[in-house]
Order: C-alpha cells, then structure tokens, then sequence
C-alpha cells in the first residue's frame, strides 16, 4: 500500500447516526475515483491499523461527531499527538494511532478528520434523516479531499 490512501470510516452501527463512518466509506466504495484508495469500515480504532498508517502517504478518518449539528460535514487537519499520547486504551483516537505510528515507524503521512455532526445515539440500526443526507455530501468532500492530494502529488513529482 506504499504510495496509497488509506481512508477509515468508524463507528457503532448499533448506535445509529454514531454509524456513519462505515456508512461512508461503503459509499465510497461504489465511488470509482476512489478505485486505487484503501477503504476500511471499523467498529472502533484498534492498534493494527498503525501499519496501514505508517505506508500511506494521505490518511482519512471518518467519523461522528456531536460537536457539530446534524448533518454538518468537517474536515479538520490532523497532527499525531504529543509524546508519550501512545499509551494503550480500549479506545483509540486517530491522533493516537498516528502518534503510535510515528514512534514505532518514523515520519508519518497527511492525516485529516472528516466528521459528521449527528442527532441519534440511541439503539438501533440506520442513520437519521439528516444525518443520511450527508452521507452523499461527505463522499464528495472525501473524493474531493484525495483528488487535491494527489493532484498536489503529481505536481510535486512534475
């Protein structure tokens, strides 16, 4: 995957809106400017994914968000947590992940945040109406976001 994108969606399906994560990234599945991106829908960040991490060069992780209203979609640029952020948990964040990366294998790549603002927690399965809605609205910030990446990339390499 050297050279790649790697784009994660996470989320508790069972706690519907907190699932559109993997609701986005499935989308993006059928999405054929994402064709040569590896797509991963998780429950929740777990340590294997350092590895995907430290061979990507660009790094997107989707997200829930509460602080944000439903169906408002962010895109906030990422920066591996301080020293010592690494510590184990059973719950990782992605600044975790890419801190955890860059101790165990160097220089890390671009990583951004695309969050989605959300209504519903509650049990069940599906997303809200809203938050539904965005789920078209953050798969073209995604492809947007890797198109610009790797336009940058090829002019880089010009």
């Amino acid at each position: 995957m050297t050279g790649a994108t790697l784009i994660v969606g996470y989320g508790n399906g069972l706690r519907r809106d907190d699932g559109v994560g993997p609701h986005v990234v499935e989308a993006l599945r059928a999405d054929p400017r994402l064709a040569d991106a590896t797509l991963l829908a998780r429950q929740q960040l777990t340590p294997d994914l350092v590895v995907d991490i430290s061979v990507a060069d660009f790094v997107v992780f989707i997200d829930a968000t509460v602080t944000s209203a439903p169906g408002v979609v962010r895109v906030t640029p990422l920066a591996p947590a301080g020293p010592g952020a690494a510590a184990w948990s059973h719950h990782l964040e992605p600044a975790t992940l890419v801190a955890l990366a860059s101790e165990l294998y160097g220089p890390v790549p671009t990583v951004v945040v695309v969050s989605v603002g959300i209504a519903d927690t509650d049990a069940g399965e599906g997303l809200s109406p809203l938050v539904e809605a965005a789920v078209a609205h953050a798969v073209a910030v995604v492809a947007g976001l890797v198109a610009a990446r790797a336009s940058t990339m090829v002019g880089a390499h010009a």
